[in-house]
């Protein structure tokens, strides 16, 4: 009697075989994963955001604003410590944050309507409202079940996920969870 204690290379080279081609059916959709995870993570960063936000206007007795589009997909939240009740450029305002989204390979931030800065009074009364849509690079929502916008409402702040026959150009093309 033989004793057979190992594999041929023949069986060897079939199942690597079979692992490349594994491999090779995965990594578009594992490409496709990542990026709505990325999209999805920083949905839920600038909600987190927003709600800390309206928390240090509350706790500073001070007006706090969020302004989006500048260089390197960035966003700040500056509070207004001259008083004036008006988003102003630091120094006349304090930065409180400042996130680049593409330092982590972020998706763009759209924000709608065009201009808007997501404010919040000393009472945490959001007094100028809109939705913040998170867009793929070809500037489209992502598809699927991927929360990608936030919408901010007088009273309170939702994360949602783009209607399929909306653009995001009002806060009824965000489905709120």
């Amino acid at each position: 009697m033989k004793n057979n204690c190992g594999m041929t290379l023949i069986e060897l080279l079939i199942v690597m075989g079979i692992i490349a081609i594994l491999a090779a059916i995965a990594a578009p959709n594992m490409s496709e994963f990542v990026r709505k995870n990325r999209i999805q993570n920083q949905t839920r960063r600038i909600y987190s955001d927003l709600s800390n936000m309206r928390t240090m206007a509350m706790n500073t007795n001070r007006m706090h604003f969020m302004q989006f589009g500048l260089a390197n997909n960035a966003y700040q939240v500056l509070e207004d410590t001259n008083g004036n009740e008006d988003r102003d450029d630091p120094p006349a305002d304090t930065q409180r944050l400042a996130r680049t989204g593409t330092e982590q390979g972020n998706e763009p931030v759209k924000t709608l309507p065009a201009g808007l800065v997501p404010a919040f009074d000393s009472r945490g009364y959001a007094t100028q409202t809109g939705t913040i849509c998170i867009l793929r690079r070809d500037g489209k929502p992502a598809t699927g079940n991927t929360t990608n916008c936030v919408v901010v409402y007088p009273t309170r702040i939702l994360m949602g996920k783009i209607r399929k026959d909306g653009d995001c150009s009002k806060q009824d093309d965000c489905n709120q969870r």
